[in-house]
């Protein structure tokens, strides 16, 4: 039923003035019956004077007006003219000025297909077009056909809303007449087939005969027939002027609903201003208060997106402030969905579902994990590797997005990517070798990592007695800063071909509850991403506990606990530590001690060093600087490891950076030579001796 707004009667009753020439400050509220009104609503309400009743104000509704002048019977169907009343609370019939003398109804009508209710809300108000009071099987047609409120059991709809579903209307009915008209003799099966397209679903398929059938279709035929005839009446101005919008490309404000048709396909863009193909959903007008009050005509839309587990639905809305004239369809926020874009989009969707799941890849030069699971679910989540990833039909695969989503590894942020400019993982295959450390140990690290290549729960390797706890690799790395430690983990991280996942100890917390929420968090994704985990500065949870600090007593039990049960390969570092608990030395696959760097491990990394950044250095002025008690980081900070393509890179640092000494070479515009590194190491020494006299 079509109640009258709130704001346009109390204008007619003189309640407030006219504001439709400036902006509202409310938007519209509908005048619903008191069991469905709104709080807005009823609030008006309760400022409304209700006449009293009596003679001279019940004169009008005891007046009926004679029903010849409220009614007009036309060709099945009946055209009523009607008022609202306010102490009735309802439409009642209507004597419009507007009315003319009814055309003879034809004897052999015997029933009316449908209603044409013209309402006012007052008597100098415009009238809206209703259609109400429907056949049955117009009613069931309409349901399949049109849909929304169609699926009430007494649909009231504006005629106007009919337009965009035309084509489907006009197809369905094509379809069905040619069936009927068809000269070749059709099955029980075949008709029972076309019933149920048309929306005849409670037809009993055991009594009915093949002529109850084809009565049933080719009367809903006629009566579909009917309103079609009287919609294309109605809807020819419109289209006309559709039609010539249309051909120059312009349109006025009041036109857009016709050139955005739901069920439609259309192309609009999103956030990174990439193209995006949707399915409209809905159109409407309204208005909005907050930031950019006034009128807008808005379109709801939806597409598809991988949400971690399978391809789902998303919408969006865009939405045109109205405006004077006409303007360029073209400029809208939307526009047709052109076939060859089309096979673009087509295209961008197959490399989008390649990226569903979990994984490892290149965006911008940083490494990056693609995991929409983990982007919805960041405290972790529990991921079956073997789970298969559902495919999508490829005449849906242009609706999909032009963005995934998941981890920064570099910069440790949840953002997107785009996916057009994600890029594959290039290993260093020289990382290990860039490893300055006791060939032993590195033998040993790498016999242990290897075990672990196949499957993070590899039944090769012998577990606890307790199932569930132990088969993972946990080591802890010892030692002062810039003597190799967080290399190690680079190094063996490119040696398995996984992601390096890096936590510092001070976003784990200090706080024991905190502590173990984050640190399983930490883990779980370690363990979905296959990736290789870092915990930097891990002092707090190692150091021997004592009777005299509880709450840190209270960590290393924490870390003690959730560790022990973690089955990949985990890494500790440690500087300050002076004894490790007991508990967790028994929990070690391996630990090593990085002792301060002598001569002959400097003089190694300078050489790695230069060697990368493509320098030749003299053997004087190698022994010259290995001799200044520079560690590995501060070697590293003072030549570039910037590149040539091949390794460049991938060496450990996971990004290309400008180190000081060769940047001193490019500002001078020379090439970069041993002169640049003797000038950083001199200004480096100075710092390092004046910081020690601190120090002291």
């Amino acid at each position: 039923m079509d109640f009258p707004d709130i704001s346009t009667l109390m204008m007619h009753m003189g309640q407030y003035p006219d504001f439709s020439s400036a902006s509202p400050c409310l938007p519209f509220t509908p005048f619903l019956p008191p069991t469905a009104m709104h709080p807005q609503a009823a609030s008006a309400m309760n400022r409304i004077p209700i006449p009293q009743k009596g003679p001279a104000n019940n004169k009008a509704a005891k007046e009926i007006p004679d029903k010849s002048k409220t009614e007009i019977p036309c060709d099945r169907y009946l055209k009523r003219f009607q008022i609202w009343d306010l102490e009735e609370f309802e439409y009642v019939p209507y004597d419009s000025s507007a009315n003319t003398s009814p055309p003879a109804l034809k004897e052999e009508d015997k029933a009316n297909y449908f209603y044409i209710d013209s309402r006012y809300l007052t008597e100098r108000s415009e009238a809206k077009v209703w259609v109400t009071i429907f056949s049955k099987p117009l009613l069931a047609f309409l349901r399949v056909t049109v849909g929304d409120d169609f699926f009430r059991s007494e649909p009231e709809v504006l005629v106007a809303s009919f337009f965009p579903k035309l084509s489907l209307m006009r197809k369905t009915l094509a379809t069905t007449k040619s069936f009927v008209l068809s000269d070749k003799v059709h099955t029980l099966e075949e008709y029972l087939h076309v019933m149920k397209s048309v929306g005849l679903n409670d037809i009993d398929e055991e009594d009915s005969t093949l002529s109850d059938m084809i009565e049933q279709v080719k009367e809903l035929v006629e009566h579909v027939e009917v309103f079609m005839t009287y919609l294309e009446e109605q809807f020819k101005p419109i289209g006309d002027r559709v039609a010539l919008a249309s051909s120059y490309g312009h349109a006025e404000f009041d036109l857009l609903q016709y050139f955005s048709e739901p069920g439609q396909e259309m192309l609009t863009t999103d956030k990174f201003h990439k193209p995006i193909a949707v399915i409209i959903d809905k159109t409407y007008y309204d208005y909005e208060q907050f930031p950019d009050p006034g009128r807008f005509f808005y379109v709801m839309c939806r597409g598809l997106f991988w949400d971690g587990s399978c391809y789902s639905q998303y919408c969006i809305q865009r939405k045109v402030k109205e405006y004077k004239g006409t303007r360029e369809i073209s400029s809208l926020p939307w526009t047709k969905l052109e076939p060859d874009v089309q096979e673009k989009l087509k295209a961008r969707g197959k490399l989008y579902t390649a990226h569903s799941g979990v994984h490892y890849k290149v965006y911008e030069t940083k490494r990056v994990i693609v995991d929409r699971m983990a982007y919805d679910n960041r405290m972790g989540y529990t991921r079956d590797p073997d789970q298969p990833i559902p495919e999508l039909e490829e005449e849906r695969l242009h609706l999909l997005p032009s963005e995934v989503y998941g981890f920064n590894l570099v910069t440790k942020e949840w953002t997107s990517f785009l996916i057009e400019k994600l890029k594959e993982v290039i290993f260093d295959e020289h990382a290990w070798d860039h490893l300055v450390l006791d060939e032993d140990v590195k033998t040993l690290i790498k016999g242990l990592v290897e075990v672990t290549k196949n499957k993070t729960s590899s039944s090769k390797m012998i577990n606890d007695v307790i199932s569930g706890k132990g088969g993972g690799l946990i080591s802890v790395l010892h030692g002062p800063p810039g003597t190799g430690k967080t290399l190690t983990a680079e190094s063996v991280a490119e040696l398995l071909r996984r992601p390096l996942y890096m936590v510092g100890s001070s976003e784990l917390s200090a706080r024991p509850p905190e502590l173990e929420i984050n640190l399983r968090s930490t883990l779980n994704l370690a363990t979905a991403w296959d990736a290789v985990l870092l915990i930097d500065e891990a002092d707090v949870f190692l150091e021997q506990r004592s009777l005299h600090e509880l709450e840190r007593n209270a960590l290393v039990s924490v870390a003690l606990r959730v560790l022990e049960y973690h089955r990949g390969v985990l890494f500790l570092t440690t500087n300050r530590i002076k004894t490790f608990d007991e508990a967790f030395l028994s929990r070690f696959s391996i630990a090593i001690k990085y002792p301060e760097l002598d001569v002959t491990g400097r003089r190694a990394i300078w050489q790695k060093f230069f060697s990368l950044a493509d320098c030749t250095v003299s053997a004087e002025d190698l022994e010259n600087l290995a001799a200044k008690p520079f560690n590995g980081r501060t070697i590293k900070n003072m030549v570039s490891t910037c590149p040539a393509p091949s390794a460049c890179v991938k060496l450990i640092i996971l990004e290309i950076k400008v180190r000081t000494a060769q940047a001193l070479a490019l500002s001078t515009d020379r090439p970069f030579g041993i002169e640049h590194i003797q000038v950083v190491s001199r200004a480096q020494e100075k710092f390092l001796d004046e910081f020690s006299r601190l120090e002291r």
